[in-house]
């Protein structure tokens, strides 16, 4: 119903385009060559406050001056939290959307956003091609998933432009140094201004941080462009030509975006020293209440995240079905064996070795990209209660010996 929906609205918007055609500015004068019949043109913009627009967007500007037409084609994902919570289940639709420059821009200077436009050195036969391909997009009846690394806003847009040159080539001329980083890197380099998506980042994207994809399929906004202006565009000839012809800002900064000093960093800093003060309560004050709470909500929080990692990781495929290896200390199996073992004698002895298993993979945090500083502070905190478990269960263990020790004595007696 959705598809079908948008298919309407996208012919409704192509009959509209054709009646405006018909509204002809006589005083645009086009050129003997035809090169300015139609504009394109790659508009990149600032970083916003949400979550989703922190680094920015792309999209590409098509433009008609003798027929009044000027339309923005952005690929665009669901907004609002349902979006935002389909897409770390996998099942974020997206799709390119059509809107007039107006318009588009009209929400960048609500949020005081930085627009700047770069027009590309196409081809007239490449510039119709490209508007032709971008009117497909939009009335292709196949949503694509929104993936933040290979089918994002720029990604999209800078394919768009090699699918629409034929008969020549773009050559990037090496791309810039942050693209020879693997993903995990590259991905820590372009969120480096926003922590909690970098956490969120690091979360999911499992062992393809330490992997390599092709550098197109990584264009962030912030980095479009340096690709542009460094790009040319090579003939069947072997001719060169510079990709950007002019650069023009559309929009002033007028808020500049700045992270939450609550990052993820202080908050489970916080986490650690607080998980250390109440074992310390419970040892040295014997209080009970708190940390039985605090450790049903830790286990269940624990449990909770390993259940999303191993649907992010093995059903949805967020970022391809592999491994994650924050399913080590998040995962529901702790939980499964307390439940199922924990009146046994000599329980404790689990405690410890899970305790190894978590000390193992905070000192493994170098070996990945994907392995950080704040989620190691939240393994350190469930190291430390389960350390604290092993040592109690074997003082208790040790008492009981002791008590059966001395009523052999006393029968002995």
């Amino acid at each position: 119903m959705k598809s079908k929906l948008l298919i309407l609205l996208s012919l409704i918007l192509l009959s509209s385009l054709s009646l405006r055609a018909q509204d002809e500015d006589t005083t645009f004068v086009v050129l003997p060559d035809s090169s300015n019949f139609v504009t394109a043109s790659m508009i990149v913009s600032s970083p916003g406050e949400a979550i989703y627009s922190q680094l920015g967007h792309a999209a590409l500007r098509m433009e008609c001056p003798r027929y009044r037409l000027d339309y923005c084609f952005s690929f665009e994902e669901e907004p609002g939290a349902k979006g935002i919570l389909k897409f770390f289940f996998g099942k974020t639709d997206a799709h390119m959307m059509a809107a007039p420059t107006a318009q588009f821009l009209e929400v960048f200077k609500k949020e005081g956003r930085q627009v700047k436009q770069y027009t590309l050195n196409l081809t007239l036969h490449e510039k119709q091609e490209l508007w032709r391909l971008l009117d497909q997009d939009l009335i292709d009846s196949e949503m694509r998933h929104f993936n933040f690394l290979q089918n994002n806003c720029s990604s999209v847009s800078l394919m768009s432009v090699e699918n629409a040159v034929f008969d020549e080539t773009i050559d990037f001329n090496g791309w810039p140094e942050q693209y020879q980083m693997n993903n995990g890197a590259f991905s820590h380099f372009y969120t480096r201004n926003s922590p909690w998506l970098q956490f969120i980042c690091n979360t999911f994207f499992g062992a393809v941080s330490d992997t390599s994809w092709e550098p197109e399929l990584r264009t962030s906004p912030e980095l479009m462009p340096v690709v542009l202006k460094k790009a040319e565009i090579v003939d069947a000839n072997g001719k060169k030509r510079s990709m950007v012809l002019d650069e023009k800002e559309l929009l002033p900064l007028i808020n500049k975006y700045k992270a939450s000093p609550i990052t993820p960093l202080w908050v489970f800093g916080i986490l650690l020293l607080l998980t250390i003060l109440i074992t310390f309560a419970q040892y040295k004050w014997k209080l009970m209440w708190l940390p039985r709470v605090f450790d049903v909500v830790f286990m269940a929080f624990v449990t909770l995240v390993g259940l999303v990692l191993i649907y992010t990781s093995y059903v949805s495929g967020l970022f391809g079905k592999q491994w994650n290896w924050y399913l080590i200390p998040f995962n529901p199996l702790p939980l499964i064996i307390w439940l199922l073992w924990r009146k046994r004698k000599g329980f404790y002895k689990v405690y410890l070795f899970y305790t190894i298993v978590l000390v193992l993979f905070i000192l493994a945090t170098p070996l990945s990209q994907q392995l950080d500083l704040p989620h190691q502070l939240v393994t350190a905190s469930l190291a430390v209660r389960c350390l604290y478990h092993y040592l109690m269960g074997k003082r208790e263990q040790e008492s009981i010996k002791m008590k059966l020790i001395n009523k052999k004595i006393k029968n002995y007696e």
